[in-house]
């Protein structure tokens, strides 16, 4: 009974001083929070390729954007296309896929030298994963032709015995024209990361040259075998660096 007695008061003691312990034992640190000491990315600097497809072939591009807000960015892009009359139609001959385009009197390059501006669309209702965009850019474009065939006679109309010239040919015999042109396109990028990113854009390009290319043979056949405005569709896939 000595032992008993003796012992109670020693559980009371432990059983008061337990809460007490527990209210001194330090609880879980929440971690700290870790300052994001890039901010929130705006995606609007950066430079890139563009791979160019309109209604007269494949082109090749390149692109440097420079960010004036987190919404609107300035862009210069320049890039090489090809130039063609609607009424050309390409055929092919022989085992060996040799091409050839009836009434074609000269090739036809395209520089076009453009700057624009770029407005992001519906930053505060969409994720930064997408991020669709209005770009509307102008300005000059070097048009370069060279021909087609080897016009000996200077008639401009392919003789038998002319023979063609092939695509680079008859380069160092070309001419350039002078003209002014415009894009109007919309488009999205697409991702998160702040190194890279990727692109779409459709639009309609157009662009006036103020001497007549001549892409047509002077046949009486044709119709006006000169042009002056090249005016097309665009689709292009944009691969940008961001900094």
């Amino acid at each position: 009974m000595a032992v008993v007695a003796c012992g109670m008061p020693l559980v009371l003691v432990l059983v008061l001083l337990a809460p007490l312990s527990a209210l001194s034992q330090p609880g879980p640190v929440p971690p700290a929070a870790v300052p994001d000491t890039l901010g929130p990315p705006t995606f609007m600097t950066g430079a890139g390729l563009s791979i160019r497809l309109t209604n007269d072939g494949f082109g090749l591009g390149g692109v440097l954007r420079a960010g004036l807000s987190e919404t609107t960015s300035l862009f210069v892009e320049m890039s090489v296309n090809p130039g063609k009359d609607e009424r050309e139609q390409q055929f092919f001959i022989g085992f060996f896929g040799e091409t050839v385009v009836p009434l074609k009197r000269n090739y036809f390059g395209m520089v076009p030298l453009h700057a624009g501006i770029e407005q992001r669309l519906f930053r505060d209702a969409i994720e930064d994963n997408f991020r669709p965009f209005l770009q509307v850019a102008g300005g000059p474009t070097i048009g370069y032709q060279w021909p087609y065939f080897d016009d000996a006679d200077g008639n401009g109309i392919r003789d038998s015995g002319e023979p063609l010239e092939g695509v680079f040919g008859g380069f160092g015999n070309g001419s350039f024209r002078m003209g002014l042109g415009g894009t109007l396109s919309v488009g999205a990028y697409f991702g998160r990361s702040r190194r890279t990113t990727q692109g779409l854009r459709i639009g309609y390009h157009g662009t006036y040259f103020f001497e007549p290319v001549d892409l047509l043979e002077l046949n009486p056949d044709v119709e006006d075998p000169s042009k002056r405005y090249f005016g097309t569709p665009l689709v292009s896939v944009h691969l940008l660096r961001l900094w």
